[in-house]
């Protein structure tokens, strides 16, 4: 009996074995394209009904030649107790809203969006295999995903992966195309990309290691969910939950890039976050222009992938994503895309003082001041926790809730961009002038990264214009002067400036340019940031 003991351990312990070998070598990376019959990644194999034409994208997810029959994924997709998990969705979109098939425990008591219907894992609701499998066509991207054992967590799952399915083998290089909507066009390859437009600065002390960035987009950041409850979605393997670090990261991986490290050590990351870009602009293509509006801290960090990735590819569309093209655009216009950053900083106007002294003025509850804004602060650059949607919910209160939350993520990316020039292609100043007065105002939690706040500080002053708490003003005057009260080298953050234009003998005044239009004269102004003024004078009639 003993002796049967052992034998059946030891042919239990070899199946085992021989099952992690084989997991191990499918999940090493593929020379070319080669025949297989199954493939793995991040702890995800698909197995197929007979060997396909498999491959890598530049980033490491794999292809397949389709149409391609699924028989098997594992961890497979299970109900335990009611609970159905490991679930996977083919094209998973935002016009799904909440909805989604991959674990019927998400999103605790937050309602019941779990669609049986989308999880493809279980065909008509029954174990897949090769008696019930998966048929998938070209143009289809497989997302995976292994579920947290434990149910009602923030996170609800560990992993995902994605198979996109392809009508022909592309070319060697190619990037994958995104995982949301039905068009698996390539577009792009690493050969496209332009390592010009990255600086090579100096790192400063504290610098992460490359491995260490790199590994925080090495795996799809699934965010097609839209909202504060797409952080239930966010694989913990993946990514971050919150959009807070997500911009952290992004912040980092981005001056990363602009370190002075060679070409072939960015590479990586370089592909990395491109591949981050394309899916994030796929969500938007597939009607996600709403999925990262103002909410608290959730929506932040998505814009700069877009940019970049349209930057370094060359790539017009992606490069617009801003609409520096489209006259006053903004919230209200019908193309908008809503990003939290752009969406919480503005330049306070005569509507924001009007509607802080209305009754309609309602700051959050958890404030423990509220200050309205008054006169002397319009055009002060500044942070509202839902001001494209909710102006009447913003307080000039310097800790009104999540200001702290959400400033200290911006700077990684905010700074890069100064770097690479970007700022005109994003077409949103506030962001760029409020997050300079962030960094001068802030005594604490003024980035959430170290290696940021440190950069920040040793070369934010050499990528001008610098927003400052301390303003100058500038008056040119040709045929007469300017006189200025009070007369200073700076002015306070808020003070209000007299002007008045003098004529010389034989001219006359004939209005003001620069910074200030109009003909009032004298006419007040408020500093709120560096101004540079011309008054204008003609000759007497």
């Amino acid at each position: 009996m003993k002796n049967e003991a052992r034998n059946s351990i030891a042919c239990t312990m070899r199946k085992y074995w021989l099952r992690a070998l084989v997991l191990t070598c499918l999940a090493q990376p593929l020379l070319g394209a080669v025949e297989q019959g199954q493939v793995s990644q991040f702890g995800v194999t698909w197995t197929f009904d007979r060997n396909y034409t498999v491959g890598q994208f530049a980033n490491g997810d794999y292809w397949v030649v389709g149409p391609v029959t699924v028989i098997g994924i594992h961890p497979s997709s299970v109900e335990i107790s009611g609970r159905t998990m490991n679930g996977s969705m083919v094209n998973p979109s935002p016009k799904l809203s909440w909805f989604q098939g991959y674990d019927s425990g998400m999103y605790r008591n937050y309602g019941p969006f779990f669609d049986p219907n989308l999880n493809v894992g279980r065909p008509y609701g029954q174990d897949l295999s090769e008696w019930n499998p998966l048929l998938l066509q070209p143009h289809s991207s497989l997302v995976s995903s292994i579920s947290i054992p434990e149910p009602i967590h923030k996170k609800q799952l560990d992993t995902a992966a994605i198979l996109t399915v392809l009508s022909k083998r592309p070319p060697e290089g190619s990037f994958r195309p995104p995982y949301c909507g039905s068009d698996k066009g390539i577009r792009f390859n690493r050969n496209q990309l332009g390592y010009s437009v990255l600086a090579n600065l100096k790192p400063v002390p504290g610098v992460p290691g490359r491995a260490e960035v790199e590994r925080y987009f090495e795996r799809p950041w699934l965010d097609h969910v839209p909202n504060w409850l797409g952080g239930y979605l966010h694989p913990g393997e993946n990514m971050p939950g919150y959009g807070r670090e997500m911009a952290t990261q992004v912040g980092i991986g981005a001056l990363m890039l602009n370190l002075d490290f060679t070409n072939q050590q960015k590479e990586t990351l370089l592909i990395r976050l491109v591949q981050l870009g394309i899916d994030f602009y796929g969500i938007i293509q597939d009607e996600g222009e709403e999925n990262w509006i103002n909410s608290g801290g959730h929506a932040s960090g998505r814009k700069w992938p877009i940019l970049f990735a349209g930057l370094v590819l060359g790539d017009p569309n992606m490069m617009k994503i801003g609409r520096g093209d489209v006259p006053d655009y903004g919230p209200s216009h019908p193309e908008h895309v809503h990003f939290g950053e752009d969406d919480q900083t503005f330049y306070v106007t005569r509507a924001d003082v009007d509607v802080t002294h209305s009754a309609q003025w309602n700051p959050d509850s958890r404030d423990t001041q509220k200050i309205p804004y008054e006169h002397e602060d319009i055009g002060l650059p500044e942070w509202g926790i839902r001001h494209a949607t909710g102006p009447a919910a913003s307080n000039k209160f310097w800790k009104t809730a999540y200001r702290q939350v959400c400033s200290p993520g911006w700077g990684g990316f905010v700074l890069a961009a100064h770097i690479m020039g970007m700022k005109d292609l994003w077409n949103h100043d506030a962001l760029f002038d409020y997050t300079d007065r962030y960094m001068q105002a802030a005594v604490d939690w003024r980035q959430t990264s170290r290696f940021v706040e440190a950069m920040w500080d040793t070369y934010r002053a050499d990528y001008g214009p610098v927003w400052t708490m301390s303003p100058k003003l500038t008056a040119v005057a040709a045929g007469g002067s300017v006189e200025k009260t009070p007369d200073k080298v700076a002015y306070t953050l808020g003070e209000s400036v007299r002007i008045k234009a003098i004529a010389d003998p034989g001219y006359e005044f004939a209005g003001w340019s620069g910074g200030l239009s109009g003909k009032n004269n004298p006419v007040s102004i408020v500093m709120h940031a560096n101004r540079s003024i011309i008054a204008n004078f003609s000759v007497s009639r």
